[in-house]
């Protein structure tokens, strides 16, 4: 009898608190806000306080939420604008459209996040907007939001012409960079002296390092999401800048008044064009230069409906001829690109639904020519992506949120086709092209626990499949090939993977604008990029996950703490991680990439290990902004077959790194930019002796043949020396608050101001003569001006 009183009781309070939730879930209306600037582009990210709690806007300026009738106060704030205050009334779904001057005339303050940070559950992640990153000091006044990230703490490039960033002892493979959402393969030009990111086009970039949420998977390290921004929905308007090595233009307007935009940046380098005016006969046919043309289009339907078209398309182009009177002639040509192209409807169902659907193409191609007299060598490669993904959130009440959705890409990659000629003889290679389908579906919620507590849970399950057709080299038991091959037909499965990927996120806000944040991720990574340091030209291949070839994983824990003060004019961020990894690839010594049919025999597998602490304190008001970045980590690898199975440092292992990044007022018309950034050298493995081996004798000369041969111990034993620069820029507006359509502003930079050699690589130099082995560095950038004139109409 007890026992039935104890299920009616429980039944009863159910019952009740189902009816008492349905009267209040009644009570709710849908509150939406749209943010845009003054001539109706959306500002995302905006700050949004309803009576006084905060809220944060999406990438497109729009917020939905559910409130009970009555009386509200609305504070919208956004980074270089000015803030806007609204008084409301609740009587039923409202939605309501906030526009925010612009504060062009005045300084744009360095802020990489706003406050809203401490106060979001999101750890290990910072946001640039483009405003800021335009100030910053650059190589040669050359604006690259790619490069700029790597001033932030837990992000290192590999060094001066790296194309590789590296988070958190990941890869530079390890990242997934996105446009619009759209993954990127190459996001570098000038082998990677700049990326492919034109500053004109970009409205901002955001970095995620650890607690990734459950709709991004694919790589194991980061997410670096760039955003491009909308075109003027009210009048024509043209910008630009003209720089030492290249120029850029975009155009922006009105397709259809207040409904449809465009714009388009397009950029080239004329490094080639200058040098041949300089010197033609020393420069001849040898030059270089890279284009890249950037283009959005979006159609507001209606107010529920929006359409948004991205294309992007880019090349590089290198060349070098040698012909020398006293040999024969070489030379060598090397194109490749990206080819981008998105589409995607958002759509608000009604208000508590709404999703996005997006279908996408995105193409890499090289294409490389080597002449040698009469001998010649052609090779290609690429990979082309055909994906679809489909995003839904769903906001029942004001203290849950829930999202879904999945994903579907099917890869062809083109590992390599070649031909070469030797007079009149010919010979062809075709490497057999691969195909793979790799698919996702993730649901995570948001729930506020408590009015401290947050809790972000989300599980993503990812699958992977290797298909046919194509002919695999067959392995045995030892890894080695056995010189036979197996053909699978069309769609056939060779190998397949799935693996669940859970996430979740921990915020507990603390009194006094701080809070403490807990995080824990797994990530697989079904992808590879084929590289190798000794290649002389780009050749990195980009290989799926097969029998041989395992997915990579990851787990990352990260904790940290987050604290506001000076009446918001300072953030300190203190962060701590450790993550795992296995299945890491490298290659071995001698490794042969291209035309390789068996390039899977030429892997070895391991694992690695990277954790550090971050420390970030950051000034976001006043005449001084900037922020000081500063982090201790170790990144290490272990492989059965290197270093005798001991474990040894990554290559981009580095203690220390700091960033100093300043930003001063100086007046009306100027303003003043510092960088200063410090790192521990890199790891590389340097001979530890040297000995003589007999080749043999020459019988023409009557004398010995002998070789030097260099000893190695350790790998990674030995570092360079530490790399530090200091940058410096000037920015004058002649006019800063003239109110006619023409503004120009002129950005005077000094890179590596005090003349710092910074390693590039380091080579032993042997004198046979004096018998005397000695070590030496190059390295590439000496002090290097620049200076840029930017306008807009």
């Amino acid at each position: 009898m007890g026992k039935t009183n104890r299920k009616v009781s429980s039944l009863l309070v159910l019952g009740l608190l189902l009816m008492s939730n349905a009267v209040l879930y009644a009570q709710n209306h849908n509150l939406t806000i749209k943010v845009l600037d003054s001539v109706q582009l959306p500002v995302g990210n905006a700050t949004i306080k309803i009576n006084f709690k905060s809220r944060f806007a999406d990438s497109t300026g729009i917020i939905s939420t559910l409130l009970t009738k009555g009386k509200y106060r609305i504070v919208v704030s956004a980074v270089g604008h000015y803030t806007a205050t609204h008084n409301i009334t609740i009587n039923s779904d409202t939605t309501i459209q906030v526009f925010l001057r612009s504060r062009e005339s005045l300084l744009q303050n360095v802020v990489v996040s706003a406050k809203r940070n401490i106060m979001r559950n999101q750890i290990s992640v910072h946001s640039l907007e483009m405003a800021q990153i335009q100030k910053l000091p650059v190589i040669l006044g050359e604006v690259d939001p790619l490069k700029t990230i790597t001033l932030l703490p837990g992000v290192k490039n590999g060094g001066e012409a790296s194309a590789g960033i590296y988070v958190r002892g990941g890869g530079p493979d390890q990242n997934l960079v996105l446009l619009d959402g759209i993954p990127v393969y190459n996001p570098n030009h000038l082998l990677g002296f700049f990326s492919v990111f034109n500053g004109d086009a970009v409205k901002n970039i955001e970095v995620i390092k650890g607690g990734m949420p459950a709709e991004y998977g694919g790589r194991l390290s980061s997410v670096i999401a760039v955003n491009t921004r909308d075109g003027n929905k009210d009048s024509v308007k043209a910008s630009g800048g003209i720089g030492l090595i290249s120029s850029r233009l975009s155009l922006e307007g009105p397709l259809l008044k207040k409904r449809s935009s465009f714009v388009i940046s397009a950029r080239r380098t004329y490094i080639d064009q200058v040098a041949r005016l300089i010197a033609p006969d020393s420069i001849g046919s040898n030059g270089y230069f890279f284009y890249d043309i950037n283009a959005k289009a979006d159609y507001i339907i209606n107010n529920n409906n929006a359409l948004y078209l991205t294309f992007y398309t880019g090349k590089d182009d290198f060349t070098f001829a040698d012909n020398d009177n006293d040999g024969p002639s070489r030379e060598f040509n090397a194109i490749w690109g990206n080819t981008i192209i998105g589409l995607t409807w958002k759509q608000q169902l009604n208000k508590y639904w709404k999703h996005e659907l997006s279908v996408v193409r995105n193409d890499f191609n090289l294409n490389s020519q080597i002449k040698f007299s009469t001998n010649g060598f052609v090779f290609s490669s690429g990979l082309t992506d055909h994906q679809v993904k489909n995003d839904w959130v769903y906001t029942p009440a004001n203290w849950i949120r829930w999202k879904g959705g999945f994903q579907y890409t099917w890869h062809s990659f083109r590992p390599g086709a070649g031909n070469s000629t030797a007079g009149v003889q010919e010979f062809k290679s075709q490497i057999n092209d691969q195909y793979a389908r790799e698919a996702a579906g993730y649901v995570s919620t948001d729930i506020n626990v408590t009015t401290r507590l947050n809790v972000i849970a989300g599980l993503r399950y990812s699958y992977f499949n290797q298909v046919g057709p194509t002919e695999r080299v067959i392995y045995g038991p030892d890894g080695a090939p056995t010189g036979e091959t197996e053909y699978f037909k069309r769609g056939e499965r060779i190998a397949r993977y799935h693996y669940p990927e859970p996430r979740i996120n921990l915020l507990y806000k603390l009194p006094e604008a701080a809070s403490l944040k807990l995080s824990y991720t797994r990530t697989i990574q079904y992808l590879h990029l084929a590289t190798t340091s000794a290649a002389t030209f780009p050749s990195d291949l980009w290989v799926p996950a097969s029998r041989l070839i395992q997915p990579g994983k990851a787990e990352q824990i990260a904790a940290g703490y987050f604290k506001g003060f000076g009446n918001g004019k300072y953030e300190l961020n203190v962060e701590a991680y450790y993550k795992t990894m296995t299945n890491q690839l490298e290659f071995k010594p001698g490794a042969r990439l291209l035309l390789n049919q068996n390039i899977e025999g030429e892997m070895i597998f391991g694992s690695g290990k990277a954790y550090g602490i971050e420390l970030f304190l950051q000034k976001k008001t006043g005449k001084l902004t900037g922020w000081i970045g500063y982090t201790l980590s170790r990144a290490e690898r272990t492989f059965t077959d290197m270093n005798e199975g001991k474990a040894f440092p990554y290559r981009y292992d580095r203690t220390h790194d700091v960033s100093v990044v300043a930003n001063y007022n100086l007046g009306k018309k100027w303003e003043a930019s510092a960088v200063f950034v410090y790192g521990t050298g890199n790891a590389l493995t340097m001979p530890t002796g040297r000995f003589v081996y007999s080749l043999g004798y020459n019988v023409r000369d009557q004398e010995p043949i002998f070789t030097n041969i260099s000893q190695y111990d350790k790998i990674n034993d030995y570092r360079m020396p530490a790399y530090h620069r200091f940058d410096i820029a000037f920015t004058y507006t002649p006019k800063p608050h003239s109110t006619k359509r023409f503004k120009s502003n002129w950005v005077f930079s000094l890179y590596n101001v005090y003349n710092r050699r910074n390693p590039y690589f380091i080579y032993i130099d042997v004198d046979e003569d004096d018998r005397t082995v000695q070590g030496k560095q190059v390295f590439l950038f000496p002090v290097l001006p620049g200076v840029t004139w930017n306008f807009k109409f």
